[in-house]
């Protein structure tokens, strides 16, 4: 009975050292960050392409001296991985975005959410992510934590879905060779994404929304990048594909039929297929020195006057072992003389390293439209990491 009792109590410690060795790492991190901001604007909507601030409780605007924000979006999350079969590795990552100024407020949002597959320079991805515009084109240039993307978000905005903006993707299938498009260090590196279901443009039918691309594939991003000694060249191509629901091909009828060239308009916009390119560059000019460039472009997929650019140039500088400083500088302009044009963007950070877990940092982002107005937003904040 003795013997039985220890034979049962060493097989089972057997299996639980099993299970404890296949099961997945559990990483938890995060950090609280709170800004006080400025916003100054005139002229414009909502200061059109610089951000101004996220979960202030009264929100941050041209009417305020000044307003507490959480524009980084405080956040916790968790992320792993475990040995699969044949050389293969599982990961995984869930991170939300953390409403702290706002007592009551929704407290999560999802930020990243994926299951992912690697194995040597090949991996796999599902769920939402960085976009392949923001890895491939935005890191040349926009280094800020909240702001500096103006000329960024000029042309990003053209395209549709989650897809908008370029910054996070909801629903992607994501296959990337090497490294992917943040850093410097793969010769090659290559990215395809294809986009599920993530457009939301709707046409009224009876009083109900009714989705106007029916669609699975509803967007696909193409990159890549090659890295040569201290030169990192990337470029990348985005694009919203559409397959028109019956409700669209209704609300198009009726449109044409009514004669109206606004409605028209209106109706052939819910099934348009924009696009943003991007081509740029990294240079490590010494180890504390950093240059970069894009030139990024979008196509309406209009009938005329479709297409808008902009070209931004950036530095990088580690002045110390806690000091960073980031400057940049973009200009943009669209085909259609009738809309913004982007005369001037210059942004710019410094970041202080306090402890190893505790930074403070300055960042300022100045966007002139010409005479339909400018924009000026400038931020000082705290961050606790953990």
């Amino acid at each position: 009975m003795y013997k039985k009792s220890l034979l049962a109590m060493a097989l089972t410690g057997v299996s639980l050292s099993n299970m404890t060795m296949a099961a997945p790492t559990a990483d938890i991190y995060g950090f609280v960050d709170i800004g006080l901001e400025h916003f100054n604007n005139s002229g414009l909507v909502n200061g059109a392409d610089v951000y101004a601030g996220g979960e202030a409780p009264n929100g941050n605007s041209d009417a305020q001296e000044f307003a507490l924000t959480n524009n980084v979006q405080s956040r916790i999350g968790i992320k792993g991985e475990e040995a699969v079969e044949g050389g293969w590795k599982g990961t995984y990552r869930m991170e939300f975005q953390a409403n702290v100024l706002e007592s009551g407020g929704e407290a999560l949002k999802t930020r990243l959410g994926w299951l992912g597959l690697e194995k040597g320079d090949h991996s796999f991805k599902i769920g939402t992510q960085w976009s392949t515009f923001m890895q491939y084109s935005g890191w040349n240039t926009a280094r800020g934590e909240s702001q500096g993307l103006a000329s960024y978000f000029y042309v990003t905005d053209e395209l549709k879905g989650s897809m908008a903006y370029g910054f996070r993707n909801s629903s992607v299938i994501n296959y990337t060779y090497g490294n992917g498009g943040w850093g410097s260090a793969s010769p090659v590196t290559a990215t395809i994404a294809l986009h599920v279901g993530d457009d939301s443009r709707t046409t009224d039918v009876n009083g109900d929304d009714e989705l106007t691309n029916d669609a699975g594939i509803t967007g696909i991003s193409v990159a890549g990048a090659t890295t040569l000694g201290d030169l990192t060249l990337n470029a990348v191509y985005v694009k919203n594909l559409v397959a028109e629901s019956e409700a669209a091909k209704a609300n198009l009828a009726a449109a044409e039929l009514s004669a109206d060239a606004g409605k028209i308009a209106a109706a052939k916009d819910l099934v348009t297929e924009p696009a943003i390119f991007g081509a740029g560059a990294k240079l490590q000019a010494t180890k504390e020195l950093e240059f970069g460039f894009a030139y990024r472009g979008a196509d309406r997929d209009a009938e005329e006057n479709s297409y808008t650019y902009t070209t931004s140039l950036s530095t990088q500088y580690q002045f110390n072992e806690k000091t960073n400083i980031h400057l940049g500088f973009g200009q943009g302009e669209d085909d259609d003389s009738s809309a913004r044009q982007l005369k001037a963007n210059f942004y710019g950070q410094v970041w202080y390293q306090v402890t190893d877990s505790r930074s403070v940092r300055f960042e300022f982002d100045h966007a002139d439209y010409g005479n339909d107005g400018e924009v000026l937003a400038t931020l000082v904040s705290m961050r606790q990491s953990f």
